[in-house]
């Protein structure tokens, strides 16, 4: 993991409404690593941003650059189911401005928008053959298998493989301003470096103008050492429209329950369905300070199936436990799609402090 300093000023000077969001989505990166429980501690902040390297998976699809979104969810996000319907929401046509600097072109390939959450995949393609695109928190010195499986086979680090093949290493970084981003990437053989980006980005209107902030800029060797070559960085702000395909029509929890262990009492459970993921809100008060305090803050909601095991996560990014006040909370997260919203859910709470206290709830919803 690098510095954080050296991340978090990894794209320079430059206008600080787009470079803010590239210094929030770097700087998190060293808090993700340091996390002794990413799952846990990730339900005590409104949001969390991840930033995974592919390595090893996709072979094929890496060589071919056919990495789709449904490719990306099915092939890297571990237990993530999509309904079949799913391919029918994803958009690739998607009006776009704005995609072109000197260095590389950015491009939005395909795009999936429910009005809650935002899936892009985005191709940056190199303006020369000569350059070698690397991802935000890719370095000269880190090894050439981690630009993914293409590289597999190759030893050495990657400034001793751009230094043989006579290549220029840019550093990129693609970000959804305004929201929150977890991305994936790979390099393709062609020299095309594929993002998949996903962020929350809410709205109720047909369609939605996002604008994703794209850096790249060029590594040059001086004092000895590969350092970013601010002066010739380039950047460009790129609009894209999406549609908005929406989420049907949520089902709620009938009464409140109360979970005496932990001192919380559930209001309501809402549960939104789309074709990529469920959304789930939880509500819950504290009535006994006492007993929550015993738990330090640490407690989180999970769902169960009728098996008595935990559901799957879904595939958007994010989520986590926002404070209303000092008593009422929000829990929010993502479950895997499903046909239909069930008429009844089983909740369990469970406490970060004593793995082995929990209280489980059967809720009718409607």
């Amino acid at each position: 993991m690098r510095n954080i300093d050296e991340l978090g000023n990894a794209f320079g000077q430059a206008d600080p409404g787009f470079v803010d969001n590239v210094y929030n989505t770097l700087a998190r990166l060293e808090k993700e690593q340091s996390r002794k429980s990413t799952t846990i501690l990730s339900f005590r902040i409104a949001a969390v941003v991840m930033i995974f390297c592919i390595l090893s998976v996709g072979t094929v699809l890496a060589i071919t650059n056919t990495w789709g979104i449904l490719d990306f969810l099915s092939g890297r996000r571990n237990g993530v189911k999509v309904l079949p319907e799913a391919s029918e929401i994803v958009q690739k046509d998607v009006p776009q401005e704005g995609t072109e600097t000197d260095l590389a072109v950015f491009r939005v390939r395909e795009a999936v928008y429910d009005g809650q959450s935002v899936f892009i995949v985005l191709d940056v393609k190199p303006s020369s053959p000569e350059y070698l695109l690397l991802g935000p928190d890719v370095y000269p010195s880190d090894y050439i298998t981690d630009l993914g499986p293409v590289f597999s086979e190759k030893t050495g680090t990657i400034a001793d493989y751009a230094e043989e093949n006579h290549k220029v290493m840019l550093q990129t970084s693609v970000v959804i301003k305004g929201a929150n981003c977890s991305i994936d990437y790979l390099l393709s053989e062609d020299g095309t470096l594929v993002y998949m980006i996903n962020g929350i980005l809410s709205s109720n209107s047909a369609t939605k103008e996002i604008e994703l902030g794209c850096v790249a800029v060029p590594f040059i060797f001086q004092n000895d050492k590969y350092t970013r070559d601010f002066d010739n960085k380039k950047e460009t702000v790129l609009t894209a429209t999406l549609k908005n395909t929406g989420t049907e029509e949520p089902v709620t929890s009938i009464g409140p329950v109360v979970f005496d262990e932990f001192g919380v009492r559930v209001e309501k459970i809402t549960l939104r369905s789309s074709e990529v993921l469920v959304y789930a809100e939880i509500e819950y008060t504290v009535i006994d300070t006492e007993k929550y305090a015993k738990t330090d803050g640490g407690i989180w909601f999970e769902f169960l199936n009728s098996d008595g095991e935990r559901i799957s996560a879904g595939a958007a990014s994010g989520g986590g436990i926002e404070s209303v006040d000092e008593k009422h909370y929000i829990e929010k997260l993502s479950l895997q799609a499903m046909e239909k919203l069930p008429d009844e859910i089983i909740l369990r709470c469970c406490n970060f402090l004593d793995e082995n206290q929990s209280e489980t709830h059967t809720f009718k919803m409607k």
